[in-house]
């Protein structure tokens, strides 16, 4: 356990980006071991009420700006509300450690882990000067990712595995050489999010969703020509996706009643992200059943063109 005297040196060099050397710190896998640091909770200034939501303003624990972190493991630290400008971290681990309400910007992360690291409410995708965070083979294996924050990031292989991914709107964030597995619910891709024109737009480039569970997940503006869907009985994939749901829609059309209607209102609400040239697209088994029923899941499977 790192005392207290030696919790404070540490923070003081890393904030300041000085080496830790001579601090007779134990070794780990060829990483400095920094297990259990820890960095005092963030200030909170004032609550109030947002649109009737409750608000807290808070002071962050630390600001860091241009640190360069190589080698360290921080896994089962307490870093709640750091605040990162500019930093490259590279071969470090931080498995296990409670970051809620980190913030990064114009960041440069390579070959780390976040194992099972508590990253809620976390901004991962802030933008500074026009520079975006990049991430380049990251391990976010059973990370709690709820209600993570995206303008801009740069995502080339990273592992989502039970990532607790939900309710994320990754805006103009860009996918390479990534895999997802487990339940994704409520997330948004985009080929590129609102006013992300000055971003290179998100290919979805060799991105692997065969391991993975999709609810209510969305691709908009996006062709899908290099992604793998689950293939299951959980998920049904479309190829030609825009020219499918529009014969689907007229099929439903001329049947004309309730259960049609909605189908048709499904298919719309695809067909409006859809782009012509889309390769393929998915659809949950489930999410259908929920809007359409057992019946029109039945309709819709035989109105899919072959």
């Amino acid at each position: 356990m790192i005392g207290e005297s030696l919790n404070l040196e540490i923070w003081n060099r890393l904030i300041q980006d000085k080496s830790l050397d001579g601090l007779s710190l134990p070794s780990k896998d060829g990483r400095l071991d920094l297990n259990g640091l820890d960095l005092p909770d963030p200030l909170v200034i004032r609550r109030f009420e947002f649109k009737g939501r409750p608000v807290s303003e808070i002071e962050p624990g630390v600001v860091i700006r241009g640190a360069k972190w190589q080698n360290l493991d921080f896994s089962g630290s307490r870093l709640r509300g750091m605040r990162l400008f500019g930093c490259d971290i590279e071969n470090c681990r931080f498995d296990d450690c409670r970051l809620e309400g980190l913030r990064m910007w114009s960041m440069s992360i390579r070959d780390t882990s976040f194992k099972g690291a508590d990253l809620r409410n976390s901004a991962l995708g802030g933008v500074q000067d026009g520079t975006r965070n990049v991430f380049v083979g990251i391990d976010f294996t059973d990370a709690d990712m709820r209600g993570t924050v995206y303008k801009a990031a740069a995502f080339d292989r990273c592992l989502f595995r039970n990532s607790r991914l939900v309710k994320i709107d990754f805006q103009t964030s860009t996918f390479t050489n990534c895999r997802f597995e487990g339940e994704l619910n409520d997330v948004l891709f985009y080929r590129r999010g609102f006013r992300g024109e000055t971003f290179p737009a998100n290919e979805m480039l060799n991105v692997d969703f065969t391991g993975a569970t999709l609810h209510d997940v969305g691709f908009r503006g996006l062709v899908l020509d290099r992604v793998q869907f689950p293939s299951d009985d959980e998920h049904v994939v479309i190829k030609d996706f825009a020219s499918a749901l529009d014969r689907m829609t007229e099929t439903f059309t001329h049947l004309g009643d309730a259960t049609a209607k909605k189908l048709i209102a499904f298919v719309r609400m695809h067909r409006k992200w859809a782009v012509p040239n889309q390769v393929q697209g998915v659809v949950n088994i489930t999410d259908l059943r929920e809007v359409v029923g057992e019946e029109g899941v039945a309709r819709f499977l035989a109105a899919i063109p072959h």
